[in-house]
Formats: structure tokens, sequence, C-alpha cells
């Protein structure tokens, strides 16, 4: 009899859940089905494209030993291994559960989470002070993830949007998504990789720039706000 209530309440937990789901897919914009289809996709070719494709194992181990570790001057000095074996294993996952903006964001009543997060960083765009003739100018993305924030703030000004990462695999996942937007391509809104506390270009390049929850996690902050030979003279940076 015992086990007979246990399978009769699994059924009905199994069922509960099935029909959860159901509702989450038909009346919401989420798309719980569809975002772990293609996480399953995914899955099949990510690891190649990973830091540590060559043994994932060893990343996972570098990652906790770095992690774990009560020397910060340790976790500092190898922050670009820390870094890439993290968002190695975490980004796949941010994507399928986050979507491809990875901040948060304040939500007003009746607002989806997708509406918060746009306008979250449409206002981030218009405090750039970009001029009218926004698509002349170009525009820097400091820790940009799969680049979530500069493909909308692209669509929203129509400035040409650069995103920098350090983790490689975010950079050709990011590109495959620019590519994918038919509105965007990377002729106007690509990802690179590199390090924001060596930026990886020449002087006056850009004439703004933006970090969403990135510049946090460098190793020093006064070394990444300090370098900024990229940037035009009196260019706005703004930092959510």
């Amino acid at each position: 009899m015992g086990l007979m209530l246990s399978s009769i309440s699994a059924a009905e937990a199994a069922c509960g859940a099935a029909g959860l789901l159901a509702a989450v897919q038909l009346l919401t914009p989420a798309n719980p089905i569809g975002s772990s289809l293609r996480l399953l996709r995914q899955f099949r070719s990510q690891e190649k494209g990973l830091t540590c494709s060559g043994n994932v194992e060893n990343g996972i181990d570098e990652y906790n030993r770095l992690h774990s570790s009560d020397k910060a001057d340790e976790r500092n000095k190898e922050y670009k291994s820390l870094v890439n074996s993290y968002y190695d294993l975490a980004t796949l996952f941010y994507e399928w559960g986050w979507g491809q903006s990875f901040h948060f964001a304040n939500r007003y009543p009746s607002e989806t989470f997708a509406e918060s997060i746009r306008r979250h960083e449409y206002y981030l765009a218009s405090k750039l002070n970009l001029s009218t003739e926004a698509s002349k100018l170009k525009v820097l993305d400091v820790g940009c993830g799969i680049g979530g924030p500069m493909r909308n703030i692209c669509k929203f000004n129509g400035t040409d949007v650069t995103g920098l990462t350090l983790n490689q695999y975010q950079v050709d996942r990011g590109n495959e998504l620019c590519n994918l937007d038919p509105q965007l391509g990377t002729a106007k809104c690509r990802s690179v990789q590199g390090d924001f506390m060596e930026m990886p270009f020449e002087d006056a390049v850009y004439d703004a720039a933006y970090a969403i929850e990135a510049t946090c996690h460098a190793p020093d902050r006064v070394g990444v706000y300090s370098d900024i030979s990229c940037f035009e003279t009196g260019v706005y940076f703004r930092l959510l």
C-alpha cells in the first residue's frame, strides 16, 4: 500500500509539473520548452569552443581550486583562469535560464522580465550622450557576456557597438547571435576577445562606453577604470 501511494503521488507530481510547464509555455512570454531544446542542441557543440576544451574536468578542478583558495592575491593573479573556467561552465546555463542579457533590472507592475531588461538597457543608452547621428559613432561594451545589451542598444539608437569579453566561448556565441539577427550582423555589432584590464584597442577608437555588472569582477578597480586610452577625450562612460 505504501508503494502504491508513493507511485500515485509521484505520478500526480509529474502531471502537475507537466501542467505547470504547459501553462508557462502557452500563457507567458517565456519559452521553457524551446529554451531547453536549444540547451540540448548547444551541449553537442559547446565543448570544442571552451577555453578548457582540451580537458573540461581540469577546467572545473582549476576553478574549484582558485575559488576555494584563502589567498586573495592568488585569485587576483590568476583572474584570467578563474574567469574563463567559470564562464566556460556557466554561460550556457545563464542563457538558458536568464536570457541573453546577464544583468538585473527593477521591474514595474505589468511589465514582463524581458521588457524590464530592455528598458534598463535603453535607459543606459540614453545616458551615453550620443548625438542624433549615433549611427556614425562607435560604442564599447566593457564585459559584454554574449552581447544581449549591445544588440538591444544597437537596435535602439543605431550606433556601432563592440563588445569586449575575456571568454572565447562568449565571443563565439555572441557573434553567432548577432549574425542570426536580421537587423544586425557583425558588421554593425560584434564581440571581440580581450581583457578589460589591458584594452586591446588603439587610442581614441570609441566615442562612448558602458559596463553593466561586469567591472565589479576586476582584480584591480583602479586598473580597469584607468585603462581608457581607447576612448576619445571627453568620452561618456556609464556604469550600471
